[in-house]
């Protein structure tokens, strides 16, 4: 638990310094995304910021608030929820052979 604990707060870190479509941002969100699954077994492609923004709407704060301080945003897990949401459309109308 401690070991992952440690890579989810590295992970956290490498996003909120990689700059938006760089490698590194890509790299870091797709390895988030693993790591989430890996963690709770669950939907794949969905962030950790993503999961800690839902279960903010479902009443449980404390996720996102250290998510929150650690990007340095008020907003960031609930725009990670947004951006989730835009990479799965993406997906969707790749799959289904739409530009």
């Amino acid at each position: 638990m401690k070991t992952a604990l440690i890579i989810l707060l590295a992970l956290l870190i490498m996003g909120a310094v990689a700059k938006a479509g760089t490698l590194l941002h890509s790299f870091a969100v797709a390895f988030d995304a693993f790591v989430q699954d890996l963690c709770w077994n669950d939907t794949l492609g969905v962030t950790i910021s993503s999961r800690a923004g839902l279960a903010a709407r479902r009443g449980v704060l404390w996720p996102q608030r250290i998510v929150n301080f650690i990007m340095l945003s008020r907003t960031h897990c609930q725009d990670a929820i947004a951006t989730d949401i835009q990479r799965a459309e993406a997906a969707l109308a790749l799959l289904k052979g739409q530009p």
